[in-house]
């Protein structure tokens, strides 16, 4: 293999052309190389049906170095995340591909708590190019262990609720697991804190039968239709692994990934007195308006960067998020659909007083708009200079422009647009969102506008 690996989320692909078994034993020798021959190395699965062929491939690769490796068996991905935070552990690594289909697998890598950043990823792939690998002698191959991790890390979430409010005196939640890791974690964490839960799809299976892993609204309809018929409070669903956490209401209605941000944002700025909102590039200005009226700040950084914003402002830094995934930094890096889990269930049964819409009334709900757009790999280096020559002659009351991952204009009227390039599809993203329709269409009109003379130009310079 050559090139890059890593992609804006770890590594993910087929197990038939990419993530194999051989991709599996260079990734485990060159961490082990990457911590010097020494060190713990804990590694989790979700459920997928090729887990025990990457894992026992790269347990082999980690051993060889002379690093002892921790099974910690089927475990989500907030709970492998953790783990690498504990003491006398170097580092761990999760193989799982999220939300893509089963016939996929992957890996993501995490050091401190946090994913690892560019510079320890291009470590990684330069040593699997290469295939230079240390190897330790004969008396000095790795120890492998095994470790439950489930009860250590749902006692530190339930302190970590338990700081930020009570337990519910019973409201009833819905879990829908997605088959996956995070399967005997959600449902048994809020039964702790006292909701009455009822699951669906909550065995682990790695042909995902229930739905699709991933929780957007076209795969939870049977979700939505459950929670319409019924009593639930709120209804939450995760993908495979439990780093992403998806909310519907007692309607049956899909709350927006932005507004959920908000929410917990806004909570964590006034329990600090303040901070900073470090969010994705591709996220909503409520999130901007609420953490302003709450005396915070916000930052946007690349999609999939999050963490190498975490290695200079950690300090000031009270929550991040990308789209489904909240990381709630006083508990840790990692990106928690579990403690989110938690938390809006906690926030449904105090502050909404046992219903999600009166929850969610406190939260301003804006017109978006998602789409995307054929651009050809080679038209995408013209493609977004062109972009911005275009577009921001044509955007009146600009307050900021921002180019960290693609050519964002925001208002002053906190209305925006987004155009970016995806980093694994021939195709260019468009994100707008305003106050209202009329707003919301008239900047709609003109990126679409912008991004078809752009692309012709590219293709044609």
């Amino acid at each position: 293999m050559t090139g890059k690996i890593f992609g804006t989320s770890g590594i993910r692909g087929s197990i038939a052309n990419k993530v194999t078994v051989d991709l599996a034993l260079g990734l485990g020798r060159a961490l082990g190389t990457f911590l010097d021959c020494q060190g713990v190395v804990g590694v989790g699965t979700d459920a997928r049906t090729s887990n025990d062929m990457l894992c026992n491939s790269f347990v082999a690769g980690v051993v060889s170095t002379g690093v002892d490796v921790i099974n910690l068996g089927g475990a989500p991905m907030p709970a492998v995340g953790a783990h690498s935070a504990m003491n006398g552990v170097s580092a761990s690594v999760v193989i799982t591909a999220s939300h893509n289909p089963p016939t996929d697998n992957g890996f993501k890598f995490f050091k401190g708590g946090r994913e690892f950043v560019r510079s320890e990823e291009v470590f990684i792939e330069e040593r699997v190019n290469s295939g230079e690998f240390a190897v330790a002698s004969w008396k000095d191959i790795g120890h492998i262990s095994r470790w439950d991790i489930r009860q250590t890390f749902l006692e530190r979430v339930k302190d970590f609720v338990l700081e930020r409010g009570g337990k519910s005196d019973g409201v009833r939640v819905l879990v829908d697991a997605a088959n996956g890791a995070a399967y005997n974690y959600t449902p048994d964490l809020l039964r702790e804190l006292g909701f009455s839960v009822i699951t669906m799809n909550s065995h682990p299976d790695g042909y995902f039968p229930g739905r699709p892993a991933e929780p957007a609204p076209r795969n939870l309809g049977d979700a939505m239709s459950f929670a319409a018929d019924s009593d639930f409070g709120v209804t939450i669903c995760h993908d495979g692994d439990g780093d992403r956490l998806a909310v519907i209401d007692e309607k049956g209605r899909f709350i927006d990934q932005n507004r959920v941000i908000a929410l917990f944002a806004r909570d964590e700025v006034e329990r600090e007195g303040g901070g900073t909102v470090v969010v994705s590039i591709d996220t909503s200005s409520v999130i901007d308006e609420l953490v302003r009226n709450a005396g915070g700040k916000v930052i946007r950084a690349p999609l999939g960067s999050l963490q190498e914003t975490f290695s200079s402002n950690l300090d000031d830094i009270v929550f991040a998020s990308e789209p489904w995934k909240p990381i709630f930094t006083r508990l840790g890096l990692w990106m928690d659909g579990i403690t989110g889990a938690a938390r809006i269930a906690q926030m449904v049964s105090e502050q909404g007083n046992g219903s999600c819409m009166r929850l969610m009334k406190t939260v301003p709900e804006y017109p978006i708009l998602r789409d995307s757009f054929p651009c050809p790999d080679n038209a995408k280096p013209l493609f977004l200079p062109k972009v911005k020559e275009l577009l921001v002659p044509r955007i009146s009351g600009v307050e900021r422009v921002l180019e960290e991952d693609g050519i964002r204009i925001e208002r002053k009227d906190d209305s925006y647009v987004l155009i970016r390039v995806s980093g694994t599809e021939p195709k260019a993203r468009l994100y707008v969102g305003a106050k209202t329709k009329k707003a919301l269409k008239k900047l709609e009109d003109i990126a679409r506008d912008v991004m078809k003379q752009a692309l012709e130009e590219s293709k044609n310079p």
